[in-house]
């Protein structure tokens, strides 16, 4: 899921750069880009749009045999909607009128063309740019969370212990109890072994 992720910062980017009131004003209701746009690249549209955009835009990702379209075509829609989506009052207004305005874009025609002719400076080599930028910090941040996720786990079998020996610290003082006895009688039958190996050697010897 790296790579999601890496999409998501060039995506916000790219949205920042050409419209920065409507991000401003989604940063101000404490939306973010990705919350919506995240399944849109993951799912490739497809249960976002009406079939027939779907296909479309299917039909220029599969000609083009890259991920520009994808980048295209979500500004494409951030453009047609974003004058609507600058009037919402709080975030579950603008997460749920996106997604129902996304549902019903009918004018397939319009979309592709919006995006194919409306950002063509949106190109291979500008993504892969951005996401040489950002992929360093994503790596970095997963990393920690990961080292926080087996801080967490190793924090939680600490306390476990420390739970159940407060509940019932007779229970350890057993367990030790019995390593003790163990200890002891591996100890003894050693000696023993050794005893009787001791006393066979001197009968031989007589």
């Amino acid at each position: 899921m790296i790579e999601s992720q890496v999409d998501q910062l060039v995506f916000e980017e790219l949205v920042r750069e050409r419209f920065p009131k409507l991000v401003n004003h989604l940063e101000y209701l404490g939306v973010q880009v990705a919350w919506v746009t995240g399944p849109w690249f993951l799912s490739i549209f497809m249960n976002m749009l009406p079939w027939e955009s779907v296909l479309r835009v299917w039909d220029v990702l599969l000609y083009e045999g890259n991920r520009v379209m994808l980048f295209r075509t979500a500004l494409a829609l951030m453009e047609l909607y974003g004058p609507a989506l600058v009037t919402t009052k709080d975030a579950g207004d603008a997460v749920t009128l996106l997604q129902s305005l996304v549902g019903s874009t009918f004018d397939s025609s319009q979309l592709v063309l919006t995006a194919c002719m409306g950002y063509q400076n949106v190109n291979e080599k500008i993504l892969h740019d951005l996401r040489e930028k950002h992929r360093t910090a994503v790596i970095a941040a997963v990393e920690e969370r990961s080292k926080g996720l087996q801080a967490w786990r190793d924090s939680q079998g600490l306390a476990s212990k420390l739970y159940s020996f407060k509940q019932d610290p007779k229970s350890m003082l057993v367990e030790t109890n019995k390593t003790g006895r163990l200890v002891d009688s591996q100890t003894n039958g050693d000696l023993s072994r050794s005893e009787s190996g001791s006393t066979n050697v001197d009968d031989r010897r007589c």
